[in-house]
């Protein structure tokens, strides 16, 4: 056998080799990544609602509902829409709350300090990792 007949199978060897591992990694991608949105977007999660440390209320995240919460402190109104939740109205001076963004992902917070009122999501959508915290 001639070497450059050895090379050619052996160069065609390595291509089906390279193919392989390429369909490989392509398929596991799209199949983590379908299925891990999928995971995230039919967990419910919790949504702790904690007044001066004591919890105030439990409430489904897949629950639409508006929740108004009274306290010694002064009034807020939490809003639950499509697994998210957010702070709609807030009688406090600075109105702070109400400008945080929405929140679904497990630990995600937004507070209130002057009525001393913290929204936590807990087993919300997966929030993975970030480049601090691993």
């Amino acid at each position: 056998m001639r070497p450059e007949n050895i090379l050619r199978k052996q160069y065609k060897k390595d291509l089906i080799l390279a193919a392989a591992v390429l369909a490989a990694v392509v398929i596991s991608g799209l199949y983590f990544w379908i299925g891990g949105r999928n995971k995230a977007e039919t967990e419910g999660g919790i949504l702790e609602i904690t007044i001066d440390g004591e919890l105030y209320g439990n409430f489904p995240l897949d629950e639409d509902r508006e929740i108004a919460v009274t306290s010694s402190y002064g009034n807020n109104t939490v809003v639950i829409e499509q697994g998210r939740a957010y702070m709609k109205e807030a009688d406090c001076p600075d109105k702070i709350c109400e400008g945080m963004r929405e929140i679904a992902g497990d630990g995600e917070i937004i507070c209130c300090l002057p009525h001393r009122l913290f929204l936590t999501v807990r087993g919300g959508e997966n929030a993975g990792y970030d480049a601090v915290a691993y």
